[in-house]
């Protein structure tokens, strides 16, 4: 994706390990998940008696070429670049259904507007968000997952899903020599 509100996810580990030890970077695959997401939202477009076309189906396909958190814009940006078109009200509609789907999360990070990820079986994790520039990254964390399980039994709640988003900072990267 171009433009400057591009979020990367570096391949590397987690850095802050030591200020924050229950979590460590999340790593996922979207290829695999085509196949799912194209029979679940299949069955959202019957459930709402529409078809699945040949555009829709273009627009699923592309999202999952696509590397870690994107807002509409920038799949727009970038579906034009490569030769698809598709109208900016077609695009948001049809994120929309992707999330209502269960294809697509939506999240905030301040950035003044919403920025999409590919939902489908991806593990529980959590978003540091960088309050001095872009960056995001996503951190799992089996033993705050451990905490919630734990608050959930006590509530006598279900947890059907959560989204938790830490705003912070990241120590300065050191200069190599």
């Amino acid at each position: 994706m171009r433009g400057s509100a591009v979020l990367r996810i570096p391949p590397t580990p987690w850095r802050g390990v030591k200020a924050l030890p229950i979590l460590s970077p999340v790593e996922t695959t979207k290829r695999g998940q085509l196949a799912s997401a194209k029979g679940r939202y299949t069955e959202f477009l019957k459930r709402k008696k529409m078809l699945l076309t040949k555009e829709r189906t273009a627009l699923l396909e592309f999202l999952f070429d696509q590397k870690g958190h994107f807002s509409a814009d920038e799949l727009l940006y970038e579906m034009h670049r490569t030769g698809i078109k598709v109208s900016r009200a077609t695009l948001y509609r049809t994120l929309s259904h992707f999330v209502e789907a269960g294809i697509l999360s939506e999240s905030d990070f301040g950035h003044g507007h919403t920025h999409y990820e590919i939902d489908l079986g991806s593990k529980p994790h959590v978003h540091l968000v960088s309050l001095e520039n872009d960056e995001v990254k996503e951190v799992a964390s089996p033993q705050l997952e451990g905490l919630l399980a734990q608050l959930a039994r006590k509530e006598n709640f279900t947890i059907k899903r959560y989204k938790i988003q830490i705003f912070g900072t990241f120590p300065e990267k050191r200069k190599q020599n």
